[in-house]
């Protein structure tokens, strides 16, 4: 018996070693998003829970690690973390600056923009940049506001036709800011890796990309098998 229990613990080993972890410490509701989109795909993906943080590990098979960082990649996640206003005005803390409160409120804004950028459908990344321009005078008041956007997109996505609206988008979010004041730079993603072509009946050969797929399940529990065997016959030799 005890032969054998070292024998299931060597295959489990053997199993477990052919997936690596992907990305840790993730919000289980991104986790999922993230493994369906892998499991769309093609690639055999694993969640696992941390129970003292509550967080979501993926895994992957080490064959397609690569191609999983880079499928994830052009689809923008993982998800970027955005401050919180409790976060920047945490209850408690000293009385600051007007100028901090001022840079603290900008920041804010950039962060509330990004994330709308980014739920924008074909957005993969979007940074956002305000900035005050204050001129010599006795109060030092800024009297100009102007902001930069960057953002990049799936060259599927043609959003070079709502340029006008993202502008506008970000004139409204924030107070004084003139249209003219507002540069934004759109750039296409360079994708490194082409998604599986979807089909929807299943060929011949679809047993043999399932074989090949579980290859090393199929040969650990052969490879289980054995051993039984073998123990048993060993055994029964002794006796």
């Amino acid at each position: 018996m005890k032969y054998i229990k070292l024998s299931l613990l060597f295959v489990l080993l053997f199993i477990s070693g052919c997936k690596m972890d992907l990305y840790r410490g993730l919000p289980q509701d991104e986790a999922n998003q993230m493994l369906a989109l892998l499991m769309l795909n093609g690639m055999d993906g694993e969640a696992e829970l941390d129970q003292k943080t509550g967080t979501i590990t993926l895994l992957i098979d080490k064959e397609e690690f690569i191609n999983a960082v880079e499928l994830l990649r052009q689809n923008g996640f993982p998800k970027a973390h955005y401050t919180s206003i409790e976060e920047l005005f945490p209850s408690g803390q000293l009385v600051t600056s007007p100028a901090q409160e001022k840079a603290k409120m900008n920041y804010f804004k950039e962060q509330q923009l990004e994330r709308t950028l980014s739920s924008m459908k074909g957005v993969i990344n979007a940074k956002v940049s305000i900035a005050d321009t204050v001129t010599e005078n006795n109060n030092m008041e800024p009297i100009i506001k102007s902001a930069s956007a960057y953002i990049k997109y799936s060259p599927e996505a043609n959003l070079n036709n709502i340029e006008s609206q993202i502008k506008s988008l970000i004139k409204n979010s924030v107070p004084q800011l003139e249209y003219a004041n507002i540069s934004l730079l759109m750039q296409a993603a360079d994708y490194q890796y082409k998604p599986k072509a979807i089909i929807e009946e299943k060929s011949d050969t679809s047993s043999q990309e399932w074989l090949f797929e579980y290859k090393f399940y199929i040969l650990g529990i052969l490879g289980l098998l054995l051993l039984i065997v073998f123990g048993r016959i060993w055994q029964v030799s002794r006796t």
